[in-house]
């Protein structure tokens, strides 16, 4: 009984450290993709975006 106990035990403290482990790569990908690295990070895109948007209006509203 005792034994069977923490063999249950054991191995729901393993499936509880595997699915820690996962989320921790998710977290630390997701981590990369907000640090700009010249260019193919989620937030190169962002900025790239945000720079593209600024110079539209910038043009549509400069007036002529």
């Amino acid at each position: 009984g005792a034994l069977v106990s923490i063999g249950v035990i054991l191995k729901s403290l393993a499936a509880v450290f595997r699915w820690a482990k996962r989320i921790e790569g998710a977290l630390d990908f997701v981590e990369e993709q907000m640090r700009p690295n010249s260019g193919s990070s989620l937030r190169d895109s962002l900025d790239r975006i945000e720079n593209r948007l600024t110079q539209v209006e910038s043009y549509i509203t400069t007036p002529r």
